[in-house]
């Protein structure tokens, strides 16, 4: 290949040592991608030895830049694209060198300075273009922009670099071979250079990186701040809200309330006084009546609100007699009808089809459907109600020729506390509950409910359909134990005879409680503690207990279980209700787990509260 062998191999030594010189540049390649001095011995094999030789030379410096010394094993195609790479660039270089009139083994100073920057240039160009062209494939960065920003910077060292090598190229052909030696000076020099200024890139680049972390953190955090800032706000709309409907809804409940208490207060003072004349106590007493029903079935609605909010609403399930239903909830409603001179046409299917459900629950939802029917009908207005079976459900609906409901409002009417009027000068009271509990019991059976309006003025549609079930076993009223139901006589009993001892902290309760007794002929005795209570019954047997649960010192639970382990066998067994204000399903678990056989919810319905002594007497008769 060479004349010079010695020569020839001392350069590929050369190369391949210079090009373990060499650094790390800042580039984002899985592999790396590195940058060395070998060129300078590259250059010298040129004008020495000639473009064939040169050419191996670089080739060899490639293929030791890629394999020894390495932070991580290049992959093959890398291998060898650089060796080809190095390899074609020699080539390009020595033509260029030798068109611009580049003499080999013979140098002349005179005429090395024309071809010797032409090679270095084009050397400079063709090398780190093909690297650029690789790295913008790779990375689908502009070639441009890649050549500019990793490897313009780098031309200055090419020229120190390479006329190094010239020089020593120069000082070999004249046999100053020591002299030559001193120009690797130089040539670390400008690997050096390198070094510093591919630190200072790298410095630059991780500093950039901190920057941007830090930068994407304040954004972060700005975010963070912002997003805190809207929750912030967003929480204390919605309290603000909250305390805005919370006023609402103690403004309504408070206006509700006292309404039927002022006409309850006003009337009672009147009669208390004795002002009234004997034609209008009737009245009175009428009227007390209607507004201490009409307060009742206000707290009846909340605490029917609150089982349902909080999941303890229960459904006493038993097989259902719909003309019962209809008929108790069509008495509860014709006397504010009759009021109106508001018609009820009324269809009901004798046998709709079997279903299972709560009595009770199911009479409120045709009383609440037909009240609000009333309520929003003009005098003189209809009324239609009809319950059919309709394919496999048995449908009820209740229709009317009333003020009907807007379209706006018609998607909100089953909401709580939602009313078309919500002002202080409607003329409709109520606290919106009762449909929003209609269907909460509705859904509760398995049904569903749905409204409908052609808009103000023209009537307004419910249309509650439950699914047709099969029948099963009677089960117990609410409240009850399963064997004061069985002990229920299908006939009144008299309370004739009947023992009842009746224990009550509010002296007002138990007046009315006794006289509604005493009424039915009951044999009443009355005690206001639970220690007074103990006391009498040490010294007399009842056929009946009446107990408060609330009252001081000692609570009916208390007392009832003192009751149960009395060493008198029956004043032990003697048969008791809970007589309290505490209406929810836990209060009733309570009382029966307890030792009552009833829980009765205040206020209580006459008629009730004497069936409910007849029952727990004759069980007591049963028992004996």
């Amino acid at each position: 290949m060479t004349s010079h062998p010695v020569l020839f191999a001392a350069l590929i030594v050369l190369s391949c040592v210079l090009s373990l010189w060499k650094i790390n540049l800042p580039i984002a390649l899985t592999s790396g991608s590195t940058l060395s001095v070998s060129y300078a011995a590259n250059l010298m094999s040129l004008l020495l030895l000639g473009t064939g030789p040169a050419t191996v030379v670089g080739a060899a410096g490639a293929l030791s830049q890629c394999t020894i010394n390495v932070k991580r094993a290049y992959p093959i195609h890398r291998t060898a694209f650089s060796v080809a790479a190095e390899a074609f660039t020699m080539l390009v270089t020595g033509f260029v060198y030798h068109q611009l009139g580049g003499p080999t083994g013979h140098l002349e100073l005179a005429a090395l300075p024309k071809p010797l920057v032409g090679a270095i240039l084009t050397y400079f160009f063709v090398n780190t273009g093909l690297v650029a062209a690789a790295i913008a494939l790779s990375t689908r960065r502009p070639f441009f922009e890649v050549w500019k920003n990793d490897f313009l910077w780098s031309g200055g060292s090419f020229f120190v670099a390479g006329g190094a090598g010239a020089v020593g190229a120069v000082l070999v052909e004249r046999g100053q071979l020591w002299t030559s030696v001193l120009l690797v000076a130089p040539v670390y020099l400008t690997y050096w250079t390198y070094r510093v200024f591919v630190g200072r890139l790298d410095d630059q680049r991780q500093h950039h990186e901190r920057l941007s972390a830090a930068l994407d953190a304040m954004t972060r955090l700005k975010e963070q701040r912002h997003e805190l800032l809207q929750r912030a706000q967003e929480a204390r709309t919605n309290a603000e809200q909250a305390n805005q409907l919370k006023d609402q809804f103690l403004a309504i409940v408070s206006h509700e309330l006292r309404t039927p208490l002022n006409a309850i207060l006003g009337w009672s003072d009147i009669l208390k006084n004795g002002t009234l004349p004997a034609a209008r106590r009737t009245r009175a007493v009428n009227a007390i009546y209607d507004s201490a029903q009409r307060q009742a079935r206000l707290i009846d609605e909340l605490l029917d609100l609150s089982r349902i909010i909080s999941g303890r609403l229960r459904l006493e399930r038993s097989p259902v007699e719909w003309n019962d239903v209809m008929r108790a909830a069509l008495d509860v409603a014709k006397p504010a009808a009759e009021q109106k001179k508001i018609s009820f046409n009324v269809e009901v299917d004798p046998s709709p089809g079997p279903f299972v459900g709560d009595p009770a629950r199911l009479q409120q939802i045709v009383w609440n459907l037909l009240t609000n029917a009333v309520k929003f009908t003009p005098e003189g207005g209809q009324v239609y109600v009809r319950l059919s079976r309709v394919d496999d459900a048995i449908e009820l609906m209740v229709s009317d020729t009333g003020e009907g409901i807007s379209p706006e409002f018609l998607p909100s009417v089953f909401e709580a506390f939602s009313q078309a009027d919500g002002t202080i000068t409607r003329r409709h009271g109520g606290l919106g509950l009762g449909l929003s509990i209609v269907k909460q019991l509705v859904e509760a059976h398995g049904g569903r409910i749905e409204a409908g309006s052609d808009g103000q003025g023209r009537g307004s549609t419910f249309v509650a359909s439950f699914p047709v079930s099969r029948g099963g076993a009677p089960s117990a009223r609410p409240g009850m134990s399963p064997a004061l139901a069985a002990a229920r006589p299908s006939t009144p009993i008299s309370l004739q005879g009947a023992h009842v001892l009746i224990v009550d902290d509010d002296e007002a309760g138990r007046d009315v409680v006794t006289m509604l007794l005493e009424s039915r002929e009951a044999t009443v005795v009355s005690a206001a503690s639970a220690d007074e209570a103990l006391d009498i019954l040490e010294r007399e047997r009842f056929d009946v207990l009446l107990v408060d649960i609330a009252m001081p010192e000692r609570d009916g639970y208390d007392l009832i279980r003192t009751v149960r382990t009395m060493s008198d066998p029956v004043t032990a067994a003697t048969p008791a209700a809970a007589l309290t204000a505490f209406a929810h399903a836990e209060d009733r678990r309570r009382s029966l787990e307890s030792g009552f056989q009833l829980h009765l919810t205040k206020p209580i319905d006459a008629v009730l509260l004497v069936e409910a002594v007849a029952n727990l007497r004759s069980l007591n008769v049963s028992a004996a």
